[in-house]
C-alpha cells in the first residue's frame, strides 16, 4: 500500500513538472513570435534573430565613412626630390572653381612639401596598382626614395610645381589656394588646373569609363575594387513605392563570386544591343578555364553571329526560340579526337558541361544574359545543329548558348532546399 502511494506521488510530481515546462515554453514562444505583417514586401524578424533590422549599436567616435578614396599625393621637397604619399582623407571641396581638399598630419613629409611648394597632384590608381598605393602609405619620404624603391616614374606637371605618377591612369594638377588647421590634420585646398587621363580608359565620348579604370577604394583597413554597376542615376527612382523598407541580409554575399553564382539566371529575353567580339572572347576564356579529365580539354566552341543562322536554329530547336532576339550564340561541342579513349566513358560531356557553366557565370558577371539550351543527347536536335553549322563528324554539339543583353524580365530562382542534403 505504501509502495502504491509512493508511485502515485512520483507520477503526480512528474505531471506537475511537465505542465510547468510546457507552460514556460508556450510563454516564451508567445514572447518571441511576430504575427503581424505590415505589407507583402516587409519581412519582420523575431527579436532573437541574429539579424534584427535597424538595431543600432554605439561605436563611439570612429571614421566609419565608406568608401574612402585610396589616392596618392605627389609633391616636391625643397631640393626638388619627388615624393608621393597615400591619402584617404581626400574629397571634392568645390565645383567652381573645381577644388580638391586633402588633409595631412604635420608629421608627414608631404605636409611640409605642399606647404612650401604651394602645389600638389592627386593621382588616382586602378585596383592593380594597390601594392604601390600600400607602399606609398607605409613609408615616409624622409627615409626612402619611394619612386626609386617602387620603380614608378615621376613626371613634372605641366601647370603646377609638383610631380605626377606616369603609371597612374588619372592625375589632377592642383594649385594650393588655402589651408585650414583643424586639429590633428591640416586641410589643404587645391584648385584643379588640369586633369589628365590615359586614353585607354576613355569611352567613345571621351569620358572616363569607370569599369576600365577600376578605381581602388579604401575601407576598414583594406583595399577593394570598385565593384559592378548597380544602377544609373535616376534609373531606380521607379522602384520608390512608399512602402516600409526592411533589409534582407540573406541576399548579401561575402564576395562577388558568390553573388554571381546566386544571381545567375536563365535569360530568354534580350535587347537589340550588340555584343562585341571582345566580350565573346572573355566568355570563351572563362569556358576554357574549366576543369577536364586528364586535362584533355575535349572542347571546341563555335561562335554564331550571323542572323540567318541564329534564326534557323531558333526555328528548328524546340527550346531555343530566344535565338531570334539574341545577338550571338556559343555552341559548345565535344571534340572526339581530343577526347581520345575517354570518349566512350562520356567524360567529354562532364568537361564541356563544366565549360558551359563557366560561360554562363561569366556572362552574368559581365551584365550579359545567357541560357543553356540542350542539343546532346537528343539525336534530332544534334542533327539540326550539325547541319546548320556544317560540323565535322568528330564535333558533337552539347548545347547552344544564346548570348545578349537581358531585358530584365528574367529573374534568378531560389533553389536552396535543405531536404536535398544528406549529412553523414
Amino acid at each position: 500500500m505504501q509502495k502504491s502511494k509512493f508511485l502515485n506521488l512520483v507520477l503526480a510530481a512528474a505531471v506537475l513538472v511537465l505542465t510547468i515546462l510546457l507552460s514556460t515554453k508556450n510563454n516564451n514562444s508567445d514572447m518571441h513570435t511576430t504575427t503581424t505583417v505590415t505589407s507583402e514586401n516587409t519581412r519582420l524578424l523575431s527579436p532573437d534573430s541574429a539579424t534584427v533590422p535597424f538595431k543600432k549599436k554605439s561605436l563611439g567616435v570612429r571614421t566609419e565613412v565608406y568608401p574612402k578614396p585610396a589616392l596618392v599625393i605627389g609633391s616636391y621637397d625643397k631640393e626638388g626630390k619627388p615624393n608621393m604619399m597615400t591619402a584617404a582623407w581626400v574629397g571634392i571641396a568645390n565645383s567652381n572653381p573645381l577644388s580638391i581638399a586633402v588633409s595631412m598630419r604635420p608629421a608627414t613629409y608631404s605636409y611640409g612639401n605642399v606647404s612650401e611648394s604651394k602645389s600638389f597632384t592627386v593621382n588616382i590608381p586602378s585596383a592593380e596598382l594597390a601594392k604601390y598605393v600600400d607602399y606609398a602609405g607605409r613609408f615616409s619620404g624622409k627615409d626612402v626614395d619611394k619612386f626609386k624603391e617602387t620603380g614608378l616614374t615621376p613626371v613634372k606637371s605641366e601647370f603646377v610645381n609638383a610631380p605626377y605618377i606616369k603609371e597612374f591612369p588619372i592625375v589632377l594638377e592642383c594649385e594650393l589656394t588655402e589651408f585650414h588647421d583643424l586639429g590633428s590634420h591640416r586641410q589643404f585646398i587645391g584648385k584643379v588646373l588640369d586633369v589628365k587621363a590615359d586614353e585607354a580608359i576613355l569611352d567613345a565620348d571621351g569620358r572616363v569609363d569607370v569599369n576600365l579604370l577600376n578605381p581602388l577604394v579604401y575601407a576598414g583597413g583594406n583595399y577593394y575594387e570598385t565593384g559592378r554597376l548597380i544602377a544609373k542615376v535616376g534609373e531606380s527612382l521607379k522602384d520608390i513605392d512608399g512602402k516600409p523598407y526592411v533589409p534582407d541580409y540573406s541576399q548579401r554575399y561575402q564576395n562577388e563570386t558568390l553573388e554571381v553564382i546566386h544571381s545567375r539566371k536563365s535569360v530568354r529575353h534580350f535587347t537589340d544591343q550588340p555584343v562585341s567580339k571582345e566580350q565573346i572572347e572573355t566568355l570563351l576564356r572563362a569556358g576554357m578555364a574549366a576543369p577536364s579529365a586528364v586535362n584533355r580539354q575535349p572542347w571546341v566552341f563555335y561562335v554564331v553571329t550571323q542572323r540567318e543562322t541564329l534564326d534557323t536554329l531558333s526555328q528548328q530547336l524546340p527550346y531555343a526560340k530566344m535565338l531570334t532576339q539574341a545577338q550571338a550564340a556559343i555552341v559548345v561541342c565535344g571534340d572526339m579526337e581530343k577526347a581520345g579513349n575517354l570518349k566512350d566513358e562520356g567524360y567529354w560531356v562532364h568537361d564541356c558541361a563544366a565549360a558551359t557553366e563557366n560561360i554562363l557565370l561569366a556572362a552574368e558577371s559581365m551584365g550579359l544574359g545567357a541560357v543553356w539550351t540542350a542539343s546532346y543527347p537528343y539525336d534530332d536536335r544534334t542533327q539540326v545543329v550539325i547541319k546548320a553549322l556544317k560540323l565535322p563528324e568528330n564535333h558533337i554539339p552539347l548545347n547552344v548558348i544564346p548570348i545578349g543583353y537581358p531585358t530584365g524580365e528574367d529573374l534568378p530562382k531560389n533553389k536552396w532546399k535543405p531536404e536535398n542534403i544528406i549529412w553523414q
